[in-house]
């Protein structure tokens, strides 16, 4: 690096660790703010600091990213040398420089040498290009923000970008021909799926984005649906079909047990169960995922049950929330995720309430038609629901999707502010699940908290 460059990395670096430090003793959470003001004064100071890690391990993907990222800390930080993650998600640029800024000395020296890193999917190809991580798991791919990352192919051709680098260990998944297609035909790559998981045999209206294959144009055919694209599938002309997982995942109804069982060159070496406190089938994909990336980094079965017995998930990864109202928090972002998560709710017999917070900010997508492709058809006719809300920026496109779909008008209820999504749902009986774009989702975060303790 030439002397220019080096005094702006150090500048960047100083000025955004002081940013860091006042925003610590403000009581604020400092996630992207340090590391977007030291990116726009060197945009080399990144580079500098990832070219300094000996292990690093980049999660992306459509869903799950932050899960996966949170679960494969929790399980690498079992061991004695400690990790750096970004682990409220601040998966840009910014994000990235922020959480690698406290770890480096005043002279740009990282004290640290290994990183879990959840990375958008958007900057990964940027990302790779100058730096090229240890191991990338690609969690799924699906239509996301449409105004931001376009058709699902674009996102494919990102990430297909993105890991096109030789020598990088990729872990991903078999039951996504999308996500499955990107680890074909090549090198250190390793897959993982559920060999056996509860599903329904009723055909849904759920969007299937990788109905087809993307060598011949031909409809994949199912002999298995899971949900959205995840299923056993196979080309018709045979040139393409779900790669058999080097991690298998077996998990029977109403258990919190995930067997695991690993392959090497096809053959069966070791089966292993790890409990886990996390909720819905698609949360099981993002458990199967950091324990396959977490056993090629060597970690024993023994650690990775101790570290999940400590897990605590993520904001927004369905937390609940005691108090007078039980009340589940949940991010959703687009037609899949939203899906997975009624899904989820669907298998909470009780009588229950549910509030949609949908905000079109920058972050959470401006495109919010989306909301149309939310199967809300088939929740009605599997869930117990008396009450709906709607709040945030796009709370009446909302309500009108529920209104569409069959729910009674006197069952929709708007609201015009998060606050008043504590008081209104206000009940001593009946849960309430809250789902909410990413904007939303810090503000409700604080109100539940707050009324909760």
């Amino acid at each position: 690096m030439n002397g220019i460059k080096r005094v702006r990395s150090l500048i960047a670096l100083w000025v955004g660790r002081g940013v860091l430090r006042t925003l610590q003793l403000s009581g604020r959470r400092g996630t992207s703010l340090p590391g977007f003001i030291a990116n726009r004064i060197s945009v080399d100071l990144l580079f500098d600091l990832l070219a300094q890690l000996e292990t690093s391990v980049v999660v992306t993907g459509t869903n799950g990213k932050t899960t996966t990222s949170a679960l494969l800390y929790s399980m690498v930080s079992s061991q004695s040398t400690p990790w750096i993650t970004n682990k409220d998600g601040a998966n840009l640029a910014q994000g990235l420089l922020a959480a690698l800024l406290p770890h480096a000395t005043l002279f740009g020296k990282m004290r640290l040498r290994k990183a879990v890193l959840e990375v958008d999917e958007a900057t990964l190809p940027r990302m790779t290009e100058r730096f090229h991580p240890t191991m990338i798991i690609v969690t799924n791919v699906f239509r996301d923000q449409l105004d931001r990352y376009g058709e699902v192919d674009h996102a494919l051709a990102m990430l297909r970008r993105g890991i096109s680098y030789p020598g990088i260990q990729l872990i991903t998944n078999a039951d996504d021909p999308l996500a499955a297609s990107l680890g074909i035909n090549r090198e250190f790559t390793l897959f993982y799926g559920m060999d056996e998981c509860p599903t329904d045999l009723e055909m849904r209206n759920e969007v299937r984005d990788g109905a087809f294959c993307l060598l011949c144009g031909s409809e994949l055919q199912y002999t298995r649906v899971i949900y959205g694209q995840f299923g056993f599938y196979t080309c018709p002309t045979g040139d393409f079909s779900r790669p058999r997982p080097d991690y298998a995942g077996f998990l029977q109804a109403d258990s919190v047990a995930l067997t695991v069982l690993s392959r090497t060159h096809g053959k069966d070496v070791e089966q292993f169960s790890v409990q886990a406190t996390v909720l819905g089938l698609y949360n099981y994909y993002n458990l199967l995922a950091a324990v396959a990336a977490a056993r090629t980094l060597g970690i024993s079965p023994a650690l990775i049950a101790s570290a999940l017995i400590a897990y605590e998930a993520p904001l927004g990864r369905m937390q609940v929330y005691r108090g007078q109202t039980e009340r589940i928090l949940a991010l959703i972002k687009n037609p899949t995720g939203a899906n997975s998560i009624l899904r989820a709710i669907e298998s909470d017999m009780r009588t229950k309430r549910i509030c949609f917070a949908i905000n079109d900010a920058d972050a959470d997508g401006r495109d919010v038609s989306w909301l149309w492709d939310i199967d809300v058809e088939s929740f009605l006719l599997h869930s117990a629901c008396d009450q709906y809300f709607c709040a945030g920026h796009r709370a009446l496109d909302m309500a009108l999707r529920l209104a569409y779909a069959g729910v009674p008008r006197d069952q929709i209820h708007i609201l015009h502010s998060l606050e008043e999504v504590v008081f209104a749902t206000q009940s001593e009986d009946t849960p309430v699940y809250v789902l909410s774009t990413y904007t939303a989702l810090y503000p409700l975060g604080t109100y539940l908290r707050e009324v909760s303790s």
